[in-house]
């Protein structure tokens, strides 16, 4: 980052929060984990700390943190380089080596580089 942009981010006060229940957001979260409702948490805030808050403003609350919480959450994993795809190319090729016998049964014939060959009634050539 630029010298000058590092000066205007660090000359700039922190704002306050912008929602009321953003200093509950914990209790919030344990009684929603606990099972309890919208309506039932919306009724303890009224209740136990004075502060109305509709059960649809508490939805909204959740569900918007619930999002960034999922963004952070689901980066991906630094890329590992391991043995499994030449283990599975090795037995692809021994499966191709080993051949394919036609099932006396089946009404196609396959054969690498050709077309499928429909069979006589009955698996018969």
């Amino acid at each position: 980052m630029e010298p000058t942009h590092e000066t205007i981010l660090a000359s700039l006060a922190q704002k306050p929060p912008r929602s009321k229940l953003e200093p509950h957001r914990e209790l919030i979260r344990e009684l929603r984990r606990k099972g309890r409702t919208y309506r039932e948490v919306a009724r303890l805030f009224h209740e136990r700390l004075g502060l109305y808050v509709a059960p649809s403003t508490l939805h909204s609350f959740v569900k918007v943190r619930a999002k960034h919480r999922k963004r952070e959450q689901f980066e991906l994993p630094p890329a590992i380089a391991t043995s499994a795809p030449a283990v599975a190319f090795d037995s692809i090729a021994a499966l191709r080596a080993k051949g394919s016998e036609p099932n006396p049964k089946t009404r196609f014939v396959f054969q690498e580089n050709e077309p499928l060959k429909l069979t006589g009634q009955g698996g018969e050539r």
